[in-house]
Formats: C-alpha cells, sequence, structure tokens
C-alpha cells in the first residue's frame, strides 16, 4: 500500500495529460490482485461461517434422511416376513404324506432353547384337542412332538433335542435307522444302519412308523448331509439336517395321532 501512495504522489506530479490515464491504470494494478488476495484469504472464513449457520439444518436432514431409510428397512423386513408366513401357511394346507389323519393349525408363539430342552411353545392345547405324543409337522416334514398341554398351549420337543429320538426308514432299500438329536446348532444323527447301505446326500428319510414308534409312517424327518463310513464300524455314520428352520418356524400343524401306549 505504501507503494501504491507513492507512485499515486508521482504520478499527479506527472504531466496532466498523463495523470487521469496512467493513476486508474495504476490504481487498478494495485488494487485487484490485493483484492483478490483478501477474497481468497476470507473465503475460508465465510465458508466456516455459512456451514456453522447452517449446520442444524443440515444435521435434522442427515437424522430425517437416517430414519426415512429404517423405515423403509423395517417395511422390507415385515413384507418378507408376511411372504414366508403365507408360505408355511399354504404348504400345511396340502400335506399329502399325512393322508386322512386330523390336524389342527397352531400358531409358535415362542422358542424356548435351553440346556435342559430344546423345545417351542404353540397356541393350541386341550382346548383344541391337542394332546401329549401328537406329532407337530411343517409344510416340509416333521418338527416334533408334543410334550406338554395346558387347555390353550402346548410344547414342542424339537427333533434336534439330545432327547429326541425318531425311528426313520431309507427309501428303496427297507433299512431303518434311529434319527436323534445332538443339540442346538449340530446335525441329526442316524444310528443302527449297517455299512454298505446306499444312501445318497440329499436323500430324504422317513419316519418308520414301526410297531411301538411314537410317530405314524412315512412323514418326512430329515435330508442325509453326509455319509461314510469309518474303518471298523459296525454302522454307517449318518448326519441329517432337519427340514424346518426353527428360528423362522411361525406356523405348524398338529397331527391328531397317537402311538399305540397312548403317548409319551
Amino acid at each position: 500500500m505504501l507503494i501504491a501512495v507513492s507512485l499515486i504522489t508521482v504520478s499527479f506530479r506527472s504531466p496532466a495529460t498523463f495523470r487521469i490515464g496512467s493513476l486508474k491504470n495504476l490504481v487498478s494494478s494495485i488494487v485487484d490482485p490485493t483484492r483478490g488476495l483478501l477474497n481468497e484469504a476470507f473465503r475460508p472464513l465465510g465458508n466456516l461461517y455459512h456451514g456453522v449457520a447452517d449446520y442444524p439444518a443440515t444435521v435434522a436432514q442427515l437424522h430425517n434422511a437416517e430414519a426415512q431409510v429404517q423405515a423403509m428397512k423395517r417395511r422390507v423386513l415385515e413384507d418378507e416376513g408376511a411372504i414366508g408366513a403365507l408360505d408355511q401357511l399354504s404348504r400345511l394346507t396340502n400335506l399329502p404324506w399325512a393322508g386322512t389323519l386330523p390336524s389342527t393349525p397352531a400358531q409358535v408363539i415362542g422358542i424356548t432353547p435351553s440346556n435342559l430342552q430344546l423345545s417351542f411353545e404353540i397356541n393350541r392345547g386341550t382346548n383344541s384337542g391337542v394332546a401329549v405324543g401328537n406329532p407337530v409337522v411343517g409344510g416340509e416334514g416333521l418338527v416334533g412332538r408334543v410334550v406338554q398341554a395346558t387347555s390353550s398351549t402346548a410344547t414342542v420337543l424339537m427333533l434336534t433335542d439330545p432327547s429326541s429320538v425318531v425311528g426313520v426308514r431309507i427309501a428303496n432299500t427297507g433299512q431303518v435307522g434311529a434319527l436323534t438329536g445332538q443339540g442346538s446348532g449340530l446335525p441329526l444323527s442316524v444310528g443302527l444302519v449297517v455299512p454298505g447301505t446306499r444312501l445318497r446326500v440329499g436323500s430324504v428319510l422317513y419316519t418308520s412308523g414301526l410297531q411301538g414308534e411314537i410317530f405314524p409312517p412315512g412323514i418326512p424327518a430329515g435330508r442325509v448331509v453326509s455319509v461314510s463310513n469309518p474303518a471298523g464300524d459296525l454302522q454307517e455314520s449318518i448326519t441329517v439336517a432337519p427340514l424346518c428352520n426353527y428360528q423362522s418356524l411361525e406356523f405348524v400343524s398338529v397331527l391328531k395321532w397317537l402311538p399305540a401306549g397312548g403317548g409319551s
């Protein structure tokens, strides 16, 4: 700025014809760069001021957008759940392997896995004709049996419970075995199958219904996951997956059938 003032002073001491145009050019040449530098220097401060002033509104917009996204996610999950429930209900209306056995539809109202028992609760009890020993099925096949009943609810023992044992038959071979639960998150196992029995991964095993059995014959009970015959073993080592996903199970059907002993 001192240099600019000095130059202006010099300009006024010059001839008149030189002063006006030269002074204008001189001032522009000094002020314009200075103005540009000041704008660049103070622009971040201006941006900061506007950012601080707009911050509450920006935060509100972000929260609103996040709420909308969460609402959309909930609607998607609800729709998926409704579709899954509808699929389960539709499958229960057509159970060809149940034959003419009477049944009662029920809704799962709670899963009660514990170290003592792997089971779930349904909203039907003795008032609906449900009795201890009744088989419980889903659209794909067997899911368990009633082990306790009140007037309005019942407890169903899962196939995965270690105390659950189901007699099964291997299709096309006539071989029978015992399907046993091994605990939460573990596959079922099949024992008493002689070595060399023809059995493929993916095969479905059905309840055998042999005399004294606690389930009627012909109900799908599980799908084979692996088959092996360790050296020296007197039986095949077979693992089986349940046909239902207990975590997403919402509707079942109670078959009004009891073993010869009247339940257990």
